[in-house]
């Protein structure tokens, strides 16, 4: 049997982890000046047009700069191997960190959301139009934020290309940067346009155009956090992945026990996949129907990671040896 097995990875192998670790520290520094040059440009613009609109936007793009700047650190800690403090790595505060950028963001917009439906029940009880937008600064921040936003989500989704597509932080950057850019050309070309509508049967609709703007902004955006609310805490729960790809995982498992085995195949009795921010762990119940030794598990450990590697990334893989399935039939 142990024949079938592969030899231990040559000592160098694992150096081939810094090179994707340093590109992902560059592209998430940027990304912190980068937005925050957007959310500097995004309070100015709101002072000099008096729209929350534009306003909104730089928070946003605020959050992002913060964000940016601790998923930096959480990106030099996830790299760590476990430790006996940390027996299952460090993924678990990726996942963590996602989970609470999320009810930051959903926590701002609900906030912007609150105060222009004050400012619409206010007009509608009969107070003053919110206050008139100029439009001067509008064209000139849409296309420089624009432009910055764009660049910024290619830069980060080159980053995440390169370091294997495994970097939940850099796709998490790379949407955000994409989101603002689509929000900031939304936002200041319906401000400029807005007075286009005069004379038609929206025309009273002008003056509260920023607040609407605000609304629809907000609850456009809240879609993105809310989904990766929920994604994390399916994680932080420990819930199983997908079962499409748990079904993909256990056919290249199933198919590497019969070749470990030798004339009497291992039988797969039950397998899981557990996602814990950019790390997967896999467990196989085995049973092998006939006597193993450590360095035998061993190298089946290395063979299944080897396999599962492309599909899955990073993971960390363990066998338990059994002959009683840990789950019931119907429960898998």
């Amino acid at each position: 049997m142990n024949g079938a097995l592969p030899a231990a990875p040559a000592p160098g192998a694992a150096l081939t982890a810094e090179d994707p670790a340093r590109i992902e520290q560059q592209a998430l520094r940027l990304g912190v000046w980068a937005s925050l040059a957007i959310a500097v440009a995004g309070v100015v613009a709101y002072a000099l047009s008096a729209s929350d609109a534009l306003l909104l936007d730089g928070l946003y793009a605020g959050v992002m700069a913060l964000t940016s700047g601790v998923a930096a650190r959480i990106g030099t800690v996830v790299q760590r191997p476990p430790e006996r403090g940390w027996p299952y790595g460090f993924g678990g505060q990726e996942a963590l960190f996602v989970l609470f950028r999320s009810l930051l963001l959903i926590g701002m917009l609900s906030v912007a959301v609150v105060a222009a439906l004050r400012e619409l029940a206010a007009w509608l009880a009969g107070g003053a139009l919110p206050e008139a937008v100029d439009l001067g600064p509008v064209g000139v921040y849409t296309l420089i934020t624009v432009v910055l936003c764009l660049l910024l989500a290619w830069r980060q989704r080159q980053a995440w290309l390169a370091c294997g597509r495994r970097s939940e932080l850099l796709l998490l950057e790379s949407r955000a940067a994409a989101l603002d850019a689509a929000i900031t050309a939304g936002a200041g070309g319906t401000l400029l346009l807005g007075p286009l509508l005069a004379g038609t049967p929206l025309a009273a609709l002008v003056p509260l155009s920023d607040p609407l703007l605000v609304i629809l902004i907000a609850l456009v955006v809240m879609v993105e956090p809310v989904q990766h609310f929920l994604e994390a805490l399916r994680q932080t729960a420990g819930a199983a992945c997908d079962p499409e790809l748990i079904s993909a995982s256990r056919a290249r498992v199933q198919q590497q026990l019969a070749e470990a085995g030798g004339a009497t195949p291992v039988t797969l009795l039950d397998f899981s996949l557990q996602k814990l921010g950019r790390t997967t762990f896999v467990v196989a119940w085995l049973d092998p129907a006939q006597p193993v030794d450590g360095a035998w598990m061993d190298g089946l450990r290395q063979q299944l990671e080897g396999a599962l590697a492309e599909l899955l990334g990073p993971l960390r893989c363990e066998l338990l040896l059994t002959r009683q399935a840990p789950f019931a039939a119907d429960a898998r």
